[in-house]
């Protein structure tokens, strides 16, 4: 007799839950702790001992960081619940139910939802307050007014950048197809922006965008419908399921320069504070580069500087968790409501497991809340201070963040000196603890009423005379160790590695492809803080190594090509973007550099050529054992 009774539901208490949720979650968070605990303990250390600068706001920096590890396990957790399996449950629907033009628009909105989705995606918007608009005008404007509109363009970017992955999955075709046109175009781009005043200093913002799309949302959910539509593709090579990522790496940077190219003749031309403020830019040009007129971004300039002094408060904490709130619902409610929406009322499917597809989507935005408030509050603040201080090493520089005053001051005390053009110069003597040093005075620092002298501490350089050889060489090590630890911390690595020695047969072993790309990194850092060091026009980095690369491509075989490529993309995970990008600002700053852009770029193009070389030395040492296989048996 047949039973139709309802199978009974197993209640379990707190505890029983507890004991089985607190393992899984132990094991998820210490995944991310491993990521991003070595990379914030090297910089630290690396202030504290080297530097010798103690951390300001270590307290609430520590917070922010334990936030940035809690929010990315809850945010990873929710994309593996969540959104993946949407975007593979849509890949395998799509070419039985769609045509090929429908297919397409559904991979440009995708792929436009996901980048805006893209944690990194955020740390753009903050760069805004690092650049001044007379500096760069054009780029002050992309990442503050204009910020909508930069945000837009790289998703743009991305979304094109699927639907020609898209043809890839069904086609096969080869990367090389696309890459060299692709590649070529951007350096010609690059080339005629060098010429332009303005539009030289967007080309860090541009390059470095391609490593911020591709993060934790973008490539597994392009992936997961790539697969998807690579099942039901009998055209499909299994080696077209590589070259995803660079592909979503390439468009932003050209869809960037194309905004920047739009909006070049909008804004004033670089020149001096003074003349900004004066006479330089005309008022149809202050309302759309300022949104106010230059007098109350004057004011608005000060009164900044005058906040800056003040150290960050737990009071502030409430206002940037509703901030960041707000940042995750927009990023990732429209983006989940669009992918169901979709596959209910066009494809007329069902989610598979619903309620797992709905907590992934909670957790999606309650991880994304809290990494963005540690962003904040942590790496930010961490990267800009390392940034910032680095140049000590070498030169001598302001603590800003360490302002300090001295009370029932007496300008009797001051003296007079002359410097090497024969100026003269007021200085006096502060003794603190057993030292004593020389101190700039500045009339408008002396406050009479109060008897209150304020000034910035001077530290460095501390290995030797100013712009000192071995102080080079430091920061140049400090690049390369972080580049290079930082890379083999990254989980999108690892999972790679696994995927090409599997693809490869074991030809190209997991441990190879690390330290290939590991040492790549290491070394495009190292440039990358060279090229803000010095101020070298990212294209004397870029155009020589990219059509290296190109040649190296003629010379490699296919499978290797898309494993090099895309190697530079897995790289630019969400803890390295935010730290890198807030450092190289941060040693820009310092150093009075307009652009401090252009690391990540750097340190996405090394990686390919590492790769590249490697996989050449594989080829060859194959063939040779081939060939004495060949010998011996005969």
């Amino acid at each position: 007799m047949a039973r139709n009774e309802k199978e009974e539901a197993i209640h379990i208490g707190f505890r029983e839950a507890l004991a089985l949720i607190l393992p899984y979650l132990q094991k998820k968070i210490w995944n991310q702790f491993k990521s991003v605990i070595w990379i914030v303990l090297y910089l630290s250390v690396f202030q504290l001992l080297v530097l010798r600068i103690p951390i300001k706001e270590a307290g609430i920096i520590s917070f922010g960081i334990c936030a940035v590890i809690l929010g990315l396990t809850f945010f990873l957790e929710g994309l593996f619940l969540g959104l993946m399996p949407l975007g593979e449950a849509l890949g395998l629907k799509l070419p039985q139910k769609l045509g090929m033009f429908s297919i397409l628009v559904f991979s440009v909105l995708l792929g436009m939802g996901a980048t805006l989705a893209e944690p990194a995606i955020a740390i753009l918007k903050a760069c805004g307050s690092k650049v001044a608009p007379w500096d760069a005008p054009l780029l002050y404007y992309l990442l503050n007014g204009g910020s909508d509109t930069l945000y837009l363009s790289i998703a743009i970017g991305v979304g094109i950048s699927v639907v020609i992955g898209m043809f890839r999955f069904l086609y096969g075709f080869s990367l090389s197809n696309i890459l060299v046109p692709s590649v070529l175009l951007l350096l010609a781009v690059s080339i005629y922006a060098f010429f332009d005043e303005n539009l030289q200093h967007i080309s860090g913002l541009a390059w470095d965008s391609g490593a911020v799309t591709t993060g934790p949302v973008t490539v597994p959910l392009v992936v997961a419908l790539g697969i998807g539509i690579s099942k039901v593709s009998e055209k499909n090579e299994q080696s077209s399921a590589y070259g995803v990522v660079t592909l979503a790496s390439l468009f932003p940077i050209l869809a960037v320069f194309l905004v920047g190219i739009y909006f070049s003749n909008k804004v004033p031309k670089p020149m001096t504070e003074m003349e900004f403020f004066k006479h330089g830019i005309h008022t149809e040009q202050s309302n759309f580069l300022l949104g106010n007129n230059a007098k109350q971004y004057k004011r608005q300039t000060l009164e900044s500087k005058t906040q800056f002094k003040q150290n960050t408060t737990f009071k502030e904490f409430p206002t940037k968790m509703v901030d960041a709130f707000q940042l995750a619902l927009r990023a990732i409610l429209p983006l989940s409501i669009f992918l169901i929406l979709f596959l209910y009322f066009i494809l007329k499917e069902k989610i598979a497991y619903p309620e797992e597809v709905q907590l992934g989507i909670v957790f999606s935005i309650l991880g994304l809340t809290i990494f963005n408030f540690g962003i904040m509050f942590g790496l930010n603040q961490l990267g800009d201070q390392v940034g910032g201080k680095l140049p000590s090493t070498f030169r001598s520089i302001e603590l800003t963040d360490s302002i300090k005053f001295i009370k029932n001051f007496n300008p009797k005390s001051v003296y007079t000196a002359v410097n090497e053009e024969g100026k003269e110069e007021k200085f006096f003597y502060l003794k603190e603890r057993k030292l004593y040093s020389g101190i700039p005075y500045h009339e408008e620092n002396w406050n009479p009423t109060n008897k209150v002298y304020e000034y910035i501490p001077i530290h460095g350089p501390i290995f030797g005379k100013e712009d000192n050889l071995l102080g080079y060489v430091i920061v140049l090590a400090f690049a390369f160790v972080l580049g290079y630890s930082a890379t083999l911390a990254e989980p999108a690595l690892s999972a790679l590695g696994n995927a090409v020695e599997e693809t490869t047969v074991g030809t190209f072993r997991k441990s190879l492809l690390i330290q290939s790309v590991a040492i790549g990194v290491g070394f495009g850092t190292l440039t990358g803080i060279l090229k803000i060091v010095l101020e070298i026009p990212l294209i004397w980095i870029l155009v020589p190594i990219y059509i290296f690369l190109l040649i190296l491509n003629t010379v490699s075989k296919s499978e290797f090509i898309e494993i090099a490529w895309d190697s530079a993309g897995v790289t630019t995970g969400p803890i390295t973007v935010p730290l890198i990008i807030a450092m190289g600002l941060g040693i820009g700053n310092q150093l009075g550099t307009i652009d401090g852009f252009g690391i990540l770029a750097c340190a996405s193009a090394f990686p390919i050529l590492s790769v590249l070389i490697m996989g050449i030395i594989v080829e060859n040492s194959r063939k040779l054992s081939l060939n004495d296989s060949e010998s011996k048996t005969k």
